[in-house]
């Protein structure tokens, strides 16, 4: 809410899981940034997630910084003809090759504000991932990023819905897990 996104109520009464994810079952769970919309929108159908919900939850990256190796693929050895060619200049400006240890922001236009523009980045051609510029190029998704680049509102409204869903996944009820008095520690045992 600080960086100016939206503000919804987190649903109540969601158990904690006893133990914490391994960072194997975390990257099991999220699409790779070289990953293509189809591939995308497939994984995510498997937890009820639509199109809908995966262009509003890429959204997200409208925040944010990557290293140069997540996406470096795109600029060397040869550009991603799809991107934008001053976008790209700009990179390799920062990322001298494929390898540098260096960041930059996901989002050029408005990098400290959770604002629609990440959207108006990838009718630009100026999406940093391939993941975020093929929703663009994807002709299922292309015209919810075009709705969301037009109607800031109208992106917010769905990302709160996709992240209700999400937070609905894999609930844990009665005797699973536990109510954390310390979001990020397990409750003492007794």
């Amino acid at each position: 809410m600080q960086l100016g996104g939206p503000d919804y109520t987190v649903p109540l009464g969601r158990r904690d899981g006893l133990t914490f994810a391994t960072r194997k079952v975390t990257i099991a769970n999220l699409s790779s940034q070289i990953s293509n919309t189809g591939t995308i929108l497939a994984s995510l159908a498997t937890k009820n997630l639509d199109a809908t919900d995966v262009v509003a939850l890429s959204g997200g990256h409208t925040i944010g910084l990557s290293s140069c190796s997540s996406f470096g693929n795109r600029l060397y050895p040869t550009q991603d003809p799809i991107m934008d060619k001053t976008f790209a200049k700009n990179l390799k400006a920062i990322c001298l090759t494929n390898y540098t240890i260096a960041t930059t922001m996901l989002d050029i236009r408005s990098p400290n504000a959770f604002d629609n523009k990440y959207y108006v980045n990838l009718m630009n051609r100026q999406g940093l991932f391939t993941s975020d510029q093929d929703l663009y190029s994807y002709s299922q998704t292309k015209h919810i990023v075009i709705n969301f680049a037009n109607n800031q509102s109208l992106f917010f409204e769905k990302f709160i819905i996709a992240m209700i869903k999400i937070g609905q996944l894999s609930v844990l009820t009665g005797s699973q897990g536990e109510i954390r008095a310390n979001c990020s520690a397990r409750n003492p045992s007794t």
